[in-house]
């Protein structure tokens, strides 16, 4: 009897888990320019890669003190899933910057579709207007607002990671 109840304690707490939905993705194609304006399904707040980063994302806090006692200090929350990690840095004005990153996992995914494991075409077929290379790096810049990304494939076609830079706004 006690068994019994142990295994159906244990089903009902494993029914009621709260998985995370999976944010929907837009695959057309777009040009590099509004890719690069906006790379993000979502928007690049704090709140909002809280609330779109996968279910076991680690938030990490670094505090960066100024050198006087009274202002308040700034703040960079690092994002890592497995071997990705996302950097924010929040001003003590309440001004948010992407700093960059690097991604190694397919669970975190940009604007149309790219993530990493995808194939060199499918990755070509997000923009309209970038230039076909057999190069095993893609490298695409936005000067305006000073932001760059670095796409890598591997031996086998398949994108194997990415970093980025973050942007001035």
């Amino acid at each position: 009897m006690k068994k019994i109840a142990l295994i159906l304690i244990g089903l009902g707490f494993s029914a009621c888990a709260v998985l995370k939905t999976p944010v929907a993705v837009d695959i057309k194609p777009m040009d590099v320019n509004s890719f690069m304006a906006k790379p993000f399904v979502h928007g690049e707040a704090i709140g909002q890669f809280k609330d779109n980063m996968p279910e076991r994302t680690k938030v990490q806090k670094l505090i960066k003190r100024s050198p006087r006692e009274h202002q308040v200090p700034d703040t960079i929350y690092n994002y890592t899933y497995k071997d990705s990690k996302i950097s924010i840095y929040k001003t003590r004005f309440n001004q948010e910057f992407m700093l960059g990153g690097i991604v190694r996992n397919s669970e975190v995914e940009l604007a149309n579709g790219i993530k990493a494991g995808m194939l060199r075409d499918d990755f070509y077929r997000a923009f309209t207007d970038l230039i076909r290379t057999q190069q095993d790096t893609v490298v695409l810049e936005h000067k305006q607002i000073d932001r760059t990304f670095n796409f890598y494939f591997d031996k086998k076609g398949h994108l194997e990671k990415y970093t980025f830079t973050g942007s001035k706004k």
